[in-house]
Formats: structure tokens, sequence, C-alpha cells
């Protein structure tokens, strides 16, 4: 996902994550073994998680949840500054851009299939071997001005072929992991595979000029003013604009959708496995899937989940489209990321 924060939700996830050190190592794990962290963004997330996905598990576990609001980095510094083997959290959630770089440092391990019982339900793209478990998937296509675009575009490559949309292209920013994975598309449909950046630059430089933005909520923006007709955006903020008048659409390009990701992975050494096993288990079971689908238009993970008629109605997908997901490797993209980094900002001087 792409979370959204105000400068008050950041202030207040840097304050809980200095109070959560404060703690200490050696508080934090007598804590932990009595009570269960959950690392989570700010905003909307977090409403979301105390209103609606922590009561029921709370009533139905009777395990009392401590909240650590914050960022994907946040939680990666608090997890270093203790190390692999006293982690200060049971698990974490975070998009696997952060997620892969402490899997390949050592910090988890896989979940196991006889603590999590609804792992045998959950579709394999989100429990690849040895990773994470993604409980939720928000996909990216691309969104379009119905007034401004004859016809709808079906593949990634109408970005460049489409001749009303030449100069009316907004991307993300190269440092949004939906920035990177647009890059890495590219590269894909025009070149030799994901890291054939070369072809990937080659074919972004000539959707110039194109403005950027660093959130969907900004591309959201330009959308609306009609200052871009189309580009790379999530389901989400789509239907959020379409209800509120803006004649927009989306659509889900045959070559692949990428996505915002929240993957869920087991720390090695952390406190409260139980607590964690529960937790992931209550997160993929059928109800809370839907209620993710609601609240931020995810696909389920769960093979079980039957999608309510008024929902599928809004959000047309089921479990069969996360077959048409496709995933990078991200610990080869973070290593060349510095580098793909000062190349496209180079390119967008």
């Amino acid at each position: 996902m792409d979370p959204r924060f105000s400068k008050r939700d950041t202030l207040r996830a840097l304050g809980a994550a200095a109070a959560f050190a404060a703690l200490g190592r050696h508080g934090i794990a007598a804590a932990q073994e009595r009570r269960l962290v959950i690392p989570i963004y700010g905003g909307r997330y977090e409403k979301f998680w105390r209103e609606v996905i922590v009561p029921p598990f709370q009533q139905k576990t009777g395990i009392q949840p401590v909240f650590d609001i914050g960022f994907a980095g946040t939680f990666a510094a608090n997890l270093r500054s203790t190390g692999p083997e006293k982690p200060v959290y049971s698990y974490l959630m975070a998009n696997d851009v952060v997620g892969a770089v402490l899997r390949a440092e050592g910090f988890f391990e896989a979940w196991p299939a006889a603590k999590v019982p609804n792992l045998k339900f959950v579709h394999p793209k989100a429990n690849p071997a040895n990773q994470g478990v993604t409980a939720m998937f928000s996909p990216i296509g691309i969104a379009y001005r119905s007034d401004m675009v004859k016809t709808p575009p079906r593949s990634w490559k109408d970005l460049w072929d489409r001749p009303e949309l030449k100069g009316k292209v907004g991307l993300y920013e190269i440092t949004n992991t939906a920035g990177y994975s647009f890059l890495m598309t590219t590269a894909k449909i025009y070149g030799s595979g994901p890291f054939d950046f070369d072809a990937g630059f080659r074919q972004i430089e000539r959707l110039k000029p194109f403005p950027q933005a660093a959130l969907a909520g900004a591309l959201a923006v330009l959308l609306t003013r009609g200052e871009i007709a189309a580009g790379p955006l999530d389901i989400g903020e789509t239907l959020t604009l379409k209800k509120k008048g803006v004649q927009v659409d989306w659509v889900a390009p045959v070559e692949g959708m990428f996505m915002f990701d929240q993957t869920f992975s087991l720390l090695k050494h952390g406190p409260n496995k139980e607590g964690a096993y529960a937790f992931l288990d209550h997160m993929l079971s059928e109800d809370i899937q839907i209620r993710l689908m609601r609240e931020f238009y995810a696909i389920p993970v769960n093979r079980n989940v039957k999608v309510p008629p008024d929902l599928a109605k809004e959000v047309p997908f089921t479990v069969s489209d996360l077959d048409n997901i496709v995933a990078f490797d991200w610990l080869e993209a973070n290593r060349q990321r510095a580098a793909v980094i000062e190349q496209w900002n180079r390119m967008t001087r």
C-alpha cells in the first residue's frame, strides 16, 4: 500500500518510536512475553486496526495488543538497534522492499503452517517459499480520465502508443516503490527483464515531459485537474476519486499489475510467537480479508473468500486475480537502487 501521513501523524510516529526505544531491550522483551506489539502505520491504518482488526482478535485470544505507530523504515531501524537475536517485535508488517533486506540479514524465518491454520487456504502468490506472507495486495494498473481518453487502454504500452496521451502521462517519483516498479515493468516489457534498466530508461525518456508525484494522492490531484490523462495508480485511489465524481476509470494491463503489498514476516528470535501466529491467522481469515477489501480495495488472498455481491460490483477482483500480479526481486532491486535513482534524476533534470 501507499500509506499517507499528515504532519501530525509523522510527529506522533516519531514520538512513539522514541518512547518505544526508551523502554530498553529488557523492558520490551518482558512486556512482549505478556502482550503482542503491533507495528502499524499511522493515520488510516492505525484507525482501522484499532477499530476493526484488533477488537475481534483480542476477544478471541485474550491477547493484549500494544501499538507501535511508525513507518516501515522506523520499524526496520528498531529491529536493527537490537539485532536478529533480540528483536523488539514478534512479527513485522511492511512492504517487501524493506522485508527483503531484513530477510537477507537473518531476521526472519518461515511461518509454520501447523501454527497458522489459514495458511493452507492462501494463494501461492501470497506465500512464496521461505518468505513472508502477504495479507494485502493493492494492485496498481492504469488510471485514466474517461472523458479525455477515447478508447480505454489495455496495455502498459498504450502509455507510449496512444497519440492522445503524448505529454499527458504522470508517473511516480523513482523513490516511491511504485515508481521503481514501473521502471522495472517497463524494462521487462521492452528489454530482456526487469533489471534491463538501459531499455527501461530509453522508454521512460520517450514519455517526457511528464510530471512526477511522490505519493498516490498527488497523482490523483493531477488526474482530477486534468493535468494528466493517464498513469500508474492503485485501484483504491482511483475508486476514491470516482466516488467524488471525477471522470476516472482503471484497467488491469494485459502484461500484469504490480502492487503495494503488506507482507507479514516472522521474527526468528521474536518474543510471543504464539501471539504472532494467532494474529497472522486472524489477518488471513475470510472475515478480515473481506473487511480489508472493503476498506483498502485489497485483493483477497484466502481462496475461500466469497466476495459479497455489493462489493464485487465495486471492486472487480477475486483471489484468482493474484495470478496477474508481477512480483520483483527486491533484494536485487535494492542493491541497484542508488545507481537507478541517480540515473533517473539525471534523465529528468
